[in-house]
């Protein structure tokens, strides 16, 4: 996916092709866990990694001298990792490089600690933001989640260009996580864990939390150097999932990623986005009240980085269609909406009154209409922020040469999507 901007703006999108090259480093340089604990164990003397859902790529690490284990021949993978341990072996997995007297002395904290040489190169390098540690860097303290997140994000954006825009594109994307609407995760927070999430680094746990603040473990260090380097310096154009975060940070939809609809070029030949209605009044037919769009997330067929987050086993999407997820807002004007209503007052074929159903519900904490009582819910005077779901059609029909939709506000500005044969 290449972005098109212009004054930093969103325009459109051109969809590129291709895979991520797997690049295992055979240069890579051994690094104990402490000076004191740990030892060159052989990877196959692992004695507790046996059936562990990381032991292949454990195995792999080791193989590669990121990791280590220990004398007693364990390799405790689920222990915790510290600060200084995971800086060590993240330097040996990077291939960035760095001049040695630009690398001394630039985290305090770290006097005759045996990782200090580590650290600080990797706080040169740009994966430790030296303004994170104003008051030390306690090498020995655990590491979470997020700082591990944040280095290697950091990492990514030094190690190439696009990775650095990818920070910026993603800083007001959605997340697909319960911890958007269920709190965990700060906006600061979100580019890093989109870099990493969209690249497949950092994939999150089985529900679909992060879990920043947890601390790491050795296992999960395990995986996520490993992946770290199949991505670091490829071009973040490479990856489908980062590419929809992207989309959506900047227009507020994934449309362009996930679908074969472009935006249609209007009287002046721009070809605007839906960042163009985003959070502008649309007003209701008849003067039933104003609409407000915030985000349009499509799905095909469970190839989007957010199906998890709007489809479980019980949405199946119609045959031929693509299914269309919307957040917007309701301001009402009138006691006598039904669900019926507000979806004939929209008219425009991609936003609906349809309730959003499933264990999805819940398990993400979206809001939807209820199912009951929509008349009250949307009583006059009200405003309610809710999701709400479509299908638009994914084929073309044979007696019509193109599919449009378009969404117009109350100032007359419009956004139309198009497929043509």
């Amino acid at each position: 996916m290449v972005f098109l901007r212009k004054n930093k703006r969103f325009y459109g999108a051109a969809i590129l092709f291709g895979t991520a090259a797997v690049l295992l480093h055979n240069d890579a340089k051994a690094v104990g866990l402490t000076t004191e604990l740990a030892a060159a164990v052989p990877v196959q003397s692992f004695s507790d990694v046996g059936g562990h859902w990381a032991e292949t790529v454990i195995r792999k690490a080791a193989e590669l001298d990121l990791v280590q284990g220990y004398s007693d021949g364990t390799f405790h993978p689920d222990g915790k990792i510290t600060r200084a341990e995971f800086a060590a072996m993240l330097n040996r997995a990077t291939k960035q490089t760095t001049d040695t007297a630009a690398a001394e002395n630039l985290l305090t904290g770290l006097q005759n600690h045996w990782s200090q040489a580590e650290v600080n190169k990797l706080a040169a390098l740009g994966f430790i933001d030296q303004s994170d540690y104003k008051a030390g860097f306690s090498p020995d303290r655990e590491l979470t989640r997020y700082e591990m997140i944040k280095w290697i994000s950091s990492g990514l954006a030094q190690s190439e260009p696009s990775f650095k825009q990818a920070l910026e594109d993603t800083e007001g994307t959605l997340l697909p996580t319960p911890e958007t609407y269920k709190g965990g995760i700060s906006s600061e927070q979100i580019p890093h864990v989109a870099l990493v999430k969209g690249t497949g680094i950092v994939d999150g746990f089985e529900d679909g939390t992060f879990r920043l603040a947890q601390a790491t473990t050795r296992a999960e260090v395990s995986a996520i150097l490993m992946r770290f380097m199949e991505v670091e310096g490829n071009k973040a154009e490479q990856y489908k999932g980062l590419n929809e975060l992207r989309e959506v940070g900047l227009t507020g939809s994934n449309v362009t990623t996930i679908t074969k609809y472009e935006y249609v070029q209007d009287f002046s030949g721009e070809a605007r986005s839906f960042a163009y209605l985003k959070d502008k009044n649309i007003s209701l037919l008849g003067a039933l009240g104003k609409m407000k769009i915030h985000r349009i997330i499509f799905l095909d067929e469970g190839s989007s980085i957010y199906s998890a987050m709007f489809q479980d086993k019980n949405v199946i999407a119609p045959k031929g269609m693509y299914m269309v997820f919307s957040d917007i807002t309701i301001n009402s004007n009138s006691n006598n909406i039904s669900s019926v209503a507000l979806g004939d007052a929209m008219g425009n074929g991609i936003t609906s009154s349809d309730r959003l159903t499933g264990e999805v519900i819940e398990r993400y904490g979206l809001n939807t209409l209820p199912r009951t009582n929509v008349k009250g819910f949307l009583s006059k005077g009200s405003e309610n922020r809710i999701w709400v779901t479509q299908s638009i059609k994914k084929i073309i029909p044979d007696n019509r040469s193109s599919v449009s939709y378009t969404i117009q506000t109350e100032s007359n500005d419009e956004v139309t999507i198009a497929m043509g044969k």
